[in-house]
């Protein structure tokens, strides 16, 4: 019997992170030890955030990628067959290192600082007709920019089959000219348009963005909730009142 495929496909950013909860921010070469209130291991990354979310709301998630032969990277795997992402097209390769974040969480606060020590480059993932079809046979890509040549031949794809292709905008990259056109929702930190387009006004800016040819633009706006434009119209949704206790993966979360 051929399996179902994803609802929503996903390729980019997944990493082990190691999240620190600090009662307060550590200051260099002090002879006082900081002591944790906490500290955890899980699964992180932009794209895989989402679609842990996605999948824990009920559709179907897979997730195209490469982490290292590791014990980090074997993790991952594990944590995502768990959360029930399939993971077909995912690669584990002894050629390259599963990316390791640490994040400092002030607990007064809930901020975040976060260390990432880089150990699979962007252009490591090469796509093959695999893929291709993996792509085309789902309703949604989304995509956050980690493998960008991968990412705009994905969105290429996508778009010859009529998929949405969505994509997480945290910042100003290589390779984003290429593949902003290509794509349909797009989601981006507050600081992104202006400082995409070089506009500081950040409705011209949107505007700009709207532009390229995307269909939706929503701007996160941290506790203040977001903004969404589209050609017709344009509309703020504020956010739900809670007492924040890590903000960590709060953005990816809201992409899934």
């Amino acid at each position: 019997m051929t399996p179902q495929r994803p609802d929503v496909v996903g390729l980019g950013y997944c990493a082990y992170d190691i999240l620190a909860i600090v009662p307060e921010v550590p200051r260099f070469d002090d002879v006082k030890m900081a002591h944790l209130a906490d500290l955890a291991c899980d699964g992180g990354g932009q794209v895989g955030t989402a679609l842990a979310a996605v999948a824990k709301l009920g559709m179907r998630a897979g997730y195209v990628g490469l982490l290292g032969d590791d014990a980090e990277g074997r993790w991952l795997r594990e944590e995502f067959v768990r959360g029930g992402i399939d993971v077909a097209r995912l690669r584990l390769s002894a050629d390259v290192g599963t990316n390791i974040c640490l994040l400092l969480v002030d607990q007064a606060t809930a901020r975040r600082a976060i260390l990432c020590h880089q150990r699979v480059q962007p252009s490591a993932l090469t796509l093959d007709e695999a893929d291709r079809d993996y792509v085309q046979a789902a309703r949604v890509l989304h995509l956050d920019g980690q493998f960008m040549p991968a990412a705009i031949q994905a969105a290429r794809w996508a778009r010859e089959a009529r998929v949405t292709v969505c994509f997480d905008g945290n910042h100003p990259r290589a390779g984003l000219g290429e593949l902003l056109p290509l794509v349909d929702w797009l989601i981006v930190a507050e600081t992104f348009p202006t400082t995409y387009t070089g506009n500081p006004d950040p409705s011209r800016a949107a505007e700009e963005l709207l532009d390229l040819g995307v269909d939706v633009l929503i701007v996160t706006q941290g506790s203040r909730g977001c903004s969404v434009h589209t050609g017709r119209k344009h509309f703020h949704v504020p956010a739900l009142a809670i007492e924040a206790v890590d903000t960590t993966g709060a953005g990816d979360a809201f992409h899934g």
